[in-house]
């Protein structure tokens, strides 16, 4: 769309432009508030934080700059301009309508930032393929009109925004091939309105009628798709689980992968119906121990976090039983602050005019005790504040400790079961190879003498050393894989305790150490806020000591 109501002053510039700050001041007042809703808004300067929408129309801009001075636009328009790339909108990321109608561009680009756009607004450019939107998943509105797109690809490409509701196309070459319309109408079932107009039910079901055989082959294929992506993302949602835990590959993939590296062990395996029946057996035992060692770690996760929950809960109390009982003290500051104030204001009054020298010393005299009272008080509050944050600290230490204890307790039972299981899996893989091997002489002893070995086991059993070294070395690749595997898990394990743990007293003390020099500033800052407040009463009397009191023993 094109304001009719150009601002006149815009309409001076006529050379090709860059934005710049200035610009973007001068435009800002030209749309922003008039009379004295304008005189608030700019009272305290140009908010070009708080610029929600402007028009940068009609003055030749040739590139788009200074746009992240303005994060929080929510609405831009940079039509019937001579803009040749989309670039520099990257800070924009509130946007959600975005007009770059009548310029030069050519391609798409530069808008992955921009996840929250709803509508975007190309119409009359110079653009020949549809792409580089694929972060716009709320895009609802595109407009991209009067441009030089001739194949079809942008509606299989288009029909992945699921919110589109309206598309309008209208004056490029590929609408004026025979069938278009249906094609769209068929292909993008989610829009409504095309060159914003309904799409009755009447075309849109003649559109499916005509692509009846495509859609369903199409929806088939995005079915299975959608499972596979489905299935995908529940793997890796069980993979981030599993390694959060340590046992990541320990519910069935470690078996595998002591053969990833061992093709002579795996055709070992296959020597014979009687190898391939020890191997299956092996990988049901092996797993099975793998499997319940998975379980055992996930459950002992569990335990870990449902005592971090336990002390979080007891942490928060902790704070926010001190926060309260630190608010009532400052509160009772603040309010005694304000009587004094309003007390020693009352005394000012009675030294209007010929005052005499009793009346003077009597309320200097109180002027200075109200002044040492005020002083006492807030060295008693900050007493109070920092004998509340000690307490705190000191029993922050101790249940950080006791939840070190708790979790240290945890993990080394954990790691004894682990070292447990690993011993299991040695076993079942030291089996394995005994049964493997005393198999295969079974089979070559009952070869006949003039029997040969089959070419293909001649370079894994030709003799007894050749079969021996074989299978010695297949048996200790799957026992370095399962060392590694052990060490691994146990290490990780360890270094998350000690990470954890040295980071509960990193907070803790960053914690304290923060809340001590907001105690100390808080009271410094209530004593030089009552001598400010003080000489803003004008307290003028002979006998400084009223205003030098106040500013003994500052915290």
């Amino acid at each position: 769309m094109i304001d009719e109501d150009v601002p006149t002053i815009l309409q001076e510039f006529v050379q090709p432009r860059v934005i710049s700050q200035d610009m973007l001041m001068n435009l800002i007042i030209d749309q922003g508030p008039k009379g004295e809703a304008g005189k608030l808004f700019y009272e305290d300067g140009i908010k070009f934080d708080e610029t929600k929408e402007i028009r940068i129309e009609f003055l030749n801009i040739l590139k788009i700059d200074h746009l992240w001075v303005v994060p929080n636009l929510v609405k831009l328009k940079l039509s019937n301009n001579i803009i040749e790339k989309i670039e520099n909108l990257d800070y924009l990321v509130n946007l959600k309508e975005l007009d770059l109608s009548f310029n030069r561009i050519s391609i798409i680009e530069n808008l992955h930032n921009l996840t929250k756009l709803e509508i975007l607004l190309l119409f009359n450019n110079e653009i020949s393929t549809v792409q580089g939107i694929d972060s716009l998943f709320n895009l609802t509105i595109f407009s991209i009109g009067n441009n030089v797109i001739t194949d079809w690809d942008h509606v299989m490409y288009l029909r992945k925004f699921k919110k589109l509701q309206s598309l309008n196309m209208h004056g490029n070459p590929c609408t004026e091939k025979d069938g278009y319309l249906e094609y769209v109408f068929a292909f993008i079932p989610q829009l409504i309105y095309y060159q914003y107009k309904m799409i009755t039910n009447e075309q849109r079901d003649a559109a499916i009628e005509k692509h009846y055989r495509a859609l369903c082959t199409l929806q088939e294929k995005e079915a299975k798709e959608d499972e596979e992506l489905l299935a995908q993302k529940q793997y890796e949602e069980k993979l981030a689980y599993h390694t959060s835990a340590f046992v990541e590959y320990l519910d069935g993939e470690l078996f595998y992968q002591m053969f990833a590296d061992d093709k002579e062990g795996k055709d070992l395996s296959m020597v014979n119906e009687d190898t391939q029946n020890a191997y299956e057996e092996y990988k049901i035992n092996f797993t099975a121990i793998s499997q319940e060692l998975c379980e055992i770690g996930l459950a002992e996760n569990e335990k870990r976090k449902n005592e971090i929950d336990i002390f979080t809960d007891c942490v928060n109390k902790g704070k926010t039983a001190s926060q309260d009982r630190g608010r009532v003290i400052v509160n009772g500051v603040l309010e005694k602050k304000s009587n004094i104030l309003s007390t020693i204001k009352q005394l000012l009054k009675k030294l209007v005019g010929d005052v005499d020298s009793a009346t003077l010393d009597d309320i200097t005299q109180k002027a200075h005790q109200l002044s040492e009272d005020f002083n006492d008080m807030v060295i008693d509050a900050w007493t109070k504040l920092m004998s509340i944050e000690v307490e705190l600290h000191e029993q922050m230490e101790d249940v950080n400790e006791v939840l070190r204890i708790n979790l240290s307790d945890m993990v080394d039972a954990f790691l004894q079961s682990i070292r447990g299981y690993f011993s299991q899996l040695r076993n079942s893989e030291s089996e394995y190879h005994d049964t493997i091997n005393g198999v295969i002489l079974y089979f070559l002893s009952g070869l006949d003498d003039d029997a040969k070995v089959p070419v293909h086991m001649l370079n894994l059993c030709e003799d007894k050393d050749t079969l021996n070294y074989n299978l010695t070395n297949s048996h200790e690749k799957h026992l370095q894989v399962l060392d590694a595997r052990e060490d691994l898990m146990l290490n990780r394990i360890r270094n998350w305790l000690e990470e954890y743990s040295g980071q509960l007293v990193k907070n803790e003390n960053e914690r304290n150490n923060h809340q001590i020099l907001e105690i100390s500033h808080f009271a410094d800052s209530q004593q030089q806020e009552f001598l400010h407040l003080l000489q803003q009463l004008n307290l003028n009397v002979d006998d400084s000591e009223v205003i030098l009191a106040l500013g003994s023993e500052i915290i």
